[in-house]
């Protein structure tokens, strides 16, 4: 087997533990998807170092675990105060307020993510599509779906919260 091969094929076979480990830290399905994403893009830089495929599983467990942990103690730094208790939220959140977010972070999806990013997010997110899908769809891998659908959504909360604090 390449080495390549060996954190692909860890990642596949180990993929539903990692994100239930990653959830169980973590708290939030999405942050789990992301740790778990977070993880093998580490791990892939350092593909040529794994003996066998089961260090490699052993190593895929620990990065995950420890970029669950690094993602729940940033998240848990950050102020969790829901909107409607927030000191500048409007008294009452309106269908006109959600309609208004809504089309700004459209506008960010589509003006600032990449053609392979939009398409992504509109097939998962809008379409509920599932990543093996995606990914056949659009010629690519199905990990490189995960990572660009984590990429995409965190370029789009970085540029919502920018725009919320201009």
């Amino acid at each position: 087997m390449k080495q390549p091969d060996r954190i692909t094929t860890a990642f596949t076979a180990l993929r539903e533990q990692m994100l239930s480990l990653a959830e169980r830290i973590t708290g939030n399905r999405d942050d789990a998807a992301d740790a778990v994403q977070d993880a093998f893009v580490k791990l892939w830089l350092r593909r040529g170092r794994f003996e066998s495929s089961s260090h490699a599983s052993g190593a895929g467990m620990t990065t995950v675990r420890n970029a669950s942990i690094d993602l729940a103690r940033r998240n848990s730094r950050r102020a969790h105060v829901p909107i409607e208790q927030a000191d500048d939220a409007p008294a009452e959140v309106t269908d006109a307020d959600r309609e208004l977010a809504y089309r700004q972070v459209r506008a960010i999806i589509d003006k600032e993510l990449s053609p392979n990013q939009r398409a992504i997010i509109d097939m998962r997110e809008v379409e509920g599509m599932e990543f093996e899908d995606i990914a056949l769809r659009l010629g690519l891998q199905a990990a490189t779906v995960r990572v660009e659908l984590s990429r995409a959504r965190k370029r789009v909360r970085e540029i919502y919260q920018q725009r919320k604090e201009s």
